[in-house]
């Protein structure tokens, strides 16, 4: 990648497109990585009085509204640590991240069809994940397979141990 001083004008602009794009282009998961982690969601919660059928199709919107969420809060660059086993962030870094951006999106998403302790699971689960993906040695598709084995916890008052268990071996 370059560094600022070497991109041209117009990869500048593509930079900036990339930031400010409307919200239909914002999404940075793929369509098969939103679908594979709105299966494992589903796993974990469950959306009363809905038809399995429907329930995906809310869990997939969840997982949309998170992803752009992470699109606004982490700089775009970090998704490409999501594909690449070469490159990430240690494990203190996403325990720090996914306590963090949990905090900060349970302020800034309100998801009101379903109940807030299920909402703050949902949130913890797809961060993990992202992050999970995100470390070093790990890929979107290492931590989509291993998602049952992260530990969601399910209080408010994140403890170490509870983070340390969200960090997949």
């Amino acid at each position: 990648m370059k560094t600022l001083a070497e991109m041209t004008q117009s990869e500048f602009k593509q930079l900036m497109k990339s930031y400010f794009a409307p919200i239909k282009k914002r999404q940075k998961l793929s369509e098969m990585e939103i679908r594979n982690i709105a299966e494992k969601l589903n796993d974990k919660i469950d959306i009363p009085l809905m038809r399995e059928t429907k329930e995906e199709k809310i869990l997939i919107k969840i997982v949309l509204k998170i992803d752009n969420f992470l699109y606004d809060n982490l700089p775009n660059e970090f998704y490409d640590l999501l594909r690449s086993v070469e490159d990430g962030i240690d494990d203190e870094e996403a325990k720090r991240l996914i306590n963090r951006l949990s905090i900060l999106a349970n302020d800034k998403i309100d998801i009101p069809y379903i109940p807030e302790k299920w909402e703050g699971i949902a949130l913890r689960f797809i961060i993990g994940i992202i992050i999970n993906a995100a470390r070093q040695k790990w890929n979107i598709n290492m931590a989509n397979e291993a998602a049952n084995t992260i530990v969601v916890p399910e209080d408010d008052n994140v403890s170490e141990t509870s983070l340390k268990n969200m960090i997949l071996v």
